[in-house]
């Protein structure tokens, strides 16, 4: 399935990420985290690199989770000092929820990014779908690695200036991160403004309709694919509304 087609491939990433916003229940989430691991790994994804994502990642999971925990204040009381309630059931259920949808999402953009992007666009543009929005799609999905890429070169240039983020306290490397936010983002910015430019210096959108080299197709096993996740999405819905 490393060769799926594209489709296949988007509609594995449009059940795992519907799945992610609707299921509420740690449990759901768990076995969602699990279809979107398998998923990922018959789908060709990197899981060395799935795995570096993730521990970079790791400190603004770890801030998100920390937050739902001791600001989910229904369910019954887990931890409390001196009569005042801490963590409670329902603070640790969005926690944990909270932890494997964002894993859900490493999967599903590890899927995307070894994927050709003239497949992706040529596949969406024989079901209808508009080429300007086949193309702001996968360039949005492509502004992703970016975006923690110019996350990772910050960390670095603070401890080339002598951080050890190891030694640094909870609370200031809170600050730290959160200080990094606005130049990663006007980096974003910068390269947006950039791809822009080049894509008006191309003449896109010049012409009404453009023409497509080479025409995607969907074999036997990429049908058979499409069934089995329409039919396994299907009977999720219905069990978890059931």
């Amino acid at each position: 399935m490393k060769n799926a087609d594209p489709r296949v491939k988007l509609l594995w990433i449009v059940l795992c990420t519907t799945g992610a916003v609707l299921f509420t229940e740690p449990w759901w989430m768990l076995g969602l985290s699990l279809f979107s691991l398998v998923g990922a790994l018959l789908l060709g994804a990197d899981l060395l690199s799935l795995a570096r994502r993730l521990v970079k990642f790791l400190p603004v999971l770890a801030f998100i989770v920390v937050v739902q925990v001791f600001f989910g204040r229904g369910g019954s009381p887990l931890v409390a000092v001196q009569g005042r309630v801490l963590i409670t059931a329902e603070g640790l259920q969005r926690g944990a929820a909270a932890a494997l949808r964002f894993f859900v999402i490493l999967c599903s953009g590890a899927v995307m990014m070894g994927e050709d992007s003239r497949r992706v666009i040529n596949s969406l543009s024989q079901l209808g779908v508009p080429y300007m929005f086949c193309f702001s799609l996968f360039v949005a999905l492509r502004f992703l690695p970016s975006f923690s890429e110019a996350f990772s070169q910050a960390l670095t240039a603070l401890q080339l200036r002598g951080v050890d983020l190891k030694k640094v306290p909870w609370r200031q490397k809170l600050g730290l991160y959160s200080a990094l936010i606005l130049p990663v983002l006007s980096e974003a910015l910068a390269r947006a403004a950039k791809l822009a430019v080049v894509m008006e210096a191309r003449g896109f959108g010049a012409l009404p309709r453009r023409t497509i080299f080479g025409q995607a197709r969907m074999d036997r096993m990429d049908w058979a694919a499409v069934f089995v996740l329409l039919t396994l999405g299907a009977a999720a819905l219905r069990l978890y509304y059931a």
